[in-house]
C-alpha cells in the first residue's frame, strides 16, 4: 500500500506486553502469571508487566515509567475493553510520546474471565488473544489525528421543551442556532399540560416543572433571543458533509432554506398510540377519550364549574374508568416498551376528575404501577385516600349495550371478572417515536433500537465519537419533561464545548486507497452511505480514481469489502495486519491442541 496522509515513518519496534488483573476480576479468574512468564522468553518483547489496575493512577504512573525505562515503542496490552479504560491507558502511554496508534489491546475480562468457568482454558484463550495482540502490534502504523474545523453554529430539529431549551442554551453561548419545528408553534404536548406530577395547579411558590415553572423554556424567550432563528411548518430535508462542517436543506412555507452548522441536536420527541389500533377499547365512541383529551376537557371546564362533564351529552359522569398502558407493554398490538409517564399523570388526572365531581367513581386498571420519580408513592398513596379505586388486571373491552357502556376487566387481586357500568372512559395511551423520526435517522446514521427510538452513543465515551450529533429527549425514549430539559442541557453543553474550540482531533481510522491499484469502477463510490468517495479524473494520468473525504468517513470498511481490485483499506485494519493477528491466534491454538 502507498503511504498515506498523516502517516509517519517507523524505525524502533521494541514491544512491550501488559497485562491487567483489573483488581482480580480477571486475576482470580485467569493465570496471568503463567503468561507473562512465557511472553519473558518471546525476542520481540522487550517488557513485559502484570499490574493490578492500568487505567488507575497508580498503573498510569507504572506505563510511563515502564515506557520511559524501556524505551518501547509498541504495546500490547490484555486487560478490559478497549473502548473505554483503553481510551485512559493509551492517554498515559501517549503522555510518554509513544504513538497512540501503535497500541493494542484485546479484552480478556469480558472475552475470557467474565464467560469461562474453567481457569485452565481461559487462561490458555487469553494467552491466544495476547498472542494475537502482538502479532498486530508488531504490524502497526504511526498515524496522525485528524484536525476537524467545527463551524459555530447548531442545528436543532424539534420545537418542543428539549429543542427550545437547547436553543437557548447554545444562544446564550454566543452560537448561531437553527430551530426547526414541523408544526406551526412551539412547546409540544408539554406545553398543552395545564398540570403535572406531583402538583396540579401552579402557585406563586411553586417549582415544579409544568409549562409556568421557571424551570422550562419559555416560548417568550426563544422568540425574543436574537441568536436563534426560528423556522416553524418547515422539515429537515437533506443534511450532507462530516463532522464539522454540515450543510442543512430546510423546506419551509417561503421555499428551500440552506444553511452551514457545527453541530446538531435532535430533538423530534414523540407520539402518542393511536388508540384506533385496539378496536376492543371502541376508541371511536364518543364518551372514550385518551389522556389527551380529557385534559383539553379539563382546562375547558375547571373553571366553569359544574365538575367535568361527558363529550357526547354534557353529563356529569358518575363513574370514570382509566385503562392504563394502552399501546404500551403489548407485543401483540401496541409497543414492547413502558412509556414511563402514563401512570403518574393519570392518577394526577383522577384526582382532578375526584377534585371537581366529588361523588365520581373514580377506577384506574392497570398491569402494575410504575412511577420512576421520587415522591411517587406517597402521590399513589393520597390518591387512594382520596377515593380513588385501583384495579390490577388488563381491561380486555368497552361494550357498548343499548345506550349505556361497559368496562369488562379482570381484577387479578380478587380472581374475579368484572362488568363496570362507566360513563367515561380514559384511554392512558403510551408513547412511540415521532412521525418523521425515523428519515432523520437515517439521514444522520443514528441507529434505532428495538423500540424505533434513536440510540446515543454511550456517554463513557469521548463526547468527539458523537461527530456533533446528539440525541435528547423523548427523542431517546418516553420520559418526562424535567428529564427532557436536562437532556437538553447536557447536549447542548457538549454542543457549545465542541463550537467553543473550534476545532478537534479526531482519530485516523478511515478508508485510505492506494492509487495504482484502483482502477475507477465507482463500486466504492456506491457502498459508501456516507458520501465520503467521490470518482475524479486524474488530469495527469487520464484515468478513473477515487478520493476519499477522511472527515466524511466513518470507517465502516464498506468500501475496502465491495471493491474488486483490492485497492481500498481502512487505517489499523489493513490486511497485514489483521493477517498477522489471525495467524497468531491459529497457530496458538493448534499449538494448545
Amino acid at each position: 500500500m502507498a503511504e498515506q496522509p498523516g502517516e509517519k515513518k517507523q524505525e524502533r519496534k521494541a514491544l512491550a506486553v501488559f497485562l491487567c488483573t483489573c483488581r482480580d476480576e480477571i486475576g482470580r479468574k485467569l493465570d496471568l502469571e503463567s503468561i507473562a512468564a512465557e511472553l519473558r522468553n518471546d525476542p520481540r518483547v522487550v517488557a513485559v508487566g502484570v499490574h493490578e489496575a492500568l487505567c488507575s493512577r497508580e498503573g498510569q504512573e507504572y506505563l510511563k515509567k515502564e515506557a520511559k525505562e524501556k524505551g518501547f515503542e509498541r504495546v500490547a496490552i490484555g486487560a478490559c475493553s478497549p473502548n473505554v479504560q483503553g481510551l485512559i491507558v493509551t492517554r498515559a502511554l501517549e503522555e510518554q510520546g509513544l504513538n497512540k496508534y501503535l497500541v493494542e489491546q484485546v479484552n480478556i475480562r469480558e472475552q475470557c474471565a467474565w464467560v469461562h468457568s474453567d481457569k485452565k482454558k481461559a487462561t490458555a484463550k487469553a494467552k491466544s488473544l495476547v498472542k494475537g495482540a502482538i502479532a498486530r502490534a508488531e504490524k502497526l502504523l504511526p498515524l496522525e489525528d485528524i484536525e476537524i474545523p467545527i463551524k459555530n453554529s447548531a442545528l436543532i430539529i424539534g420545537g418542543g421543551v428539549t429543542g427550545m431549551q437547547a436553543a437557548l442554551d447554545i444562544a446564550a453561548a454566543g452560537h448561531k442556532a437553527y430551530l426547526v419545528e414541523r408544526t406551526d408553534e412551539l412547546g409540544g404536548r408539554a406545553y398543552k399540560l395545564s398540570m403535572t406530577f406531583p402538583t396540579h395547579n401552579c402557585g406563586i411558590c411553586c417549582m415544579q416543572y409544568c409549562k409556568e415553572c421557571v424551570f422550562t423554556p419559555k416560548i417568550e424567550d426563544v422568540l425574543q433571543t436574537k441568536n436563534i432563528e426560528i423556522l416553524l411548518n418547515s422539515e429537515v430535508e437533506e443534511i450532507t458533509g462530516g463532522f464539522g462542517s454540515r450543510h442543512v436543506k430546510v423546506k419551509t412555507p417561503k421555499g428551500a432554506k440552506e444553511f452551514d452548522v457545527g453541530t446538531i441536536i435532535v430533538a423530534t420527541g414523540s407520539k402518542t398510540f393511536d388508540p384506533k389500533r385496539i378496536a376492543e377499547l371502541r376508541y371511536e365512541l364518543d364518551d372514550v377519550i385518551t389522556t389527551q383529551e380529557l385534559e383539553q376537557l379539563l382546562v375547558a371546564q375547571r373553571e366553569k364549574g359544574g365538575g367535568l362533564k361527558r363529550p357526547s351529552d354534557g353529563k356529569v359522569p358518575k363513574t370514570v374508568d382509566f385503562v392504563q398502558c394502552v399501546g404500551s407493554r403489548d407485543k401483540v398490538k401496541g409497543n414492547l416498551h413502558c412509556s414511563l409517564v402514563c401512570c403518574t399523570y393519570a392518577i394526577g388526572q383522577a384526582r382532578e376528575i375526584k377534585r371537581m365531581n366529588p361523588d365520581a367513581n373514580v377506577y384506574v386498571h392497570y398491569i402494575d404501577l410504575r412511577g420512576p420519580y421520587r415522591g411517587f408513592e406517597e402521590f399513589y398513596q393520597a390518591a387512594k385516600e382520596e377515593g380513588i379505586n385501583f384495579v390490577r388486571g388488563r381491561v380486555s373491552e368497552v361494550v357498548p349495550d343499548k345506550g349505556r357502556m361497559f368496562v369488562r376487566a379482570l381484577d387479578t387481586d380478587a380472581d374475579v371478572l368484572l362488568n363496570i357500568e362507566s360513563d367515561l372512559v380514559v384511554l392512558a395511551v403510551g408513547q412511540e417515536p415521532a412521525d418523521g423520526s425515523d428519515a432523520i435517522a437515517k439521514m444522520l446514521h443514528i441507529q434505532t433500537d428495538i423500540d424505533r427510538f434513536m440510540k446515543d452513543i454511550n456517554p463513557m465515551f469521548p463526547s468527539e465519537f458523537r461527530r456533533g450529533i446528539y440525541v435528547a429527549g423523548t427523542a431517546q425514549g418516553p420520559k418526562g419533561v424535567r428529564y427532557s430539559i436536562e437532556d437538553a442541557k447536557a447536549a447542548a453543553a457538549s454542543a457549545i464545548d465542541l463550537m467553543n474550540k473550534g476545532k478537534i482531533k479526531f482519530p485516523r481510522i478511515v478508508a485510505f486507497v492506494d492509487e495504482a491499484r484502483c482502477r475507477g469502477c465507482g463500486r466504492c463510490e456506491k457502498a459508501c452511505e456516507y458520501d465520503a468517495i467521490t470518482i475524479v479524473k486524474d488530469e495527469s494520468k487520464g484515468v478513473l480514481t477515487c478520493k476519499i473525504d477522511e472527515i466524511r468517513c466513518e470507517g465502516c470498511g464498506q468500501c475496502a469489502v465491495a471493491c474488486c481490485n483490492k485497492a481500498i483499506t481502512v487505517n489499523g485494519f489493513r490486511p497485514e495486519q489483521v493477517e498477522a493477528m489471525i495467524r497468531a491466534l491459529a497457530e496458538e491454538v493448534m499449538a494448545h491442541d
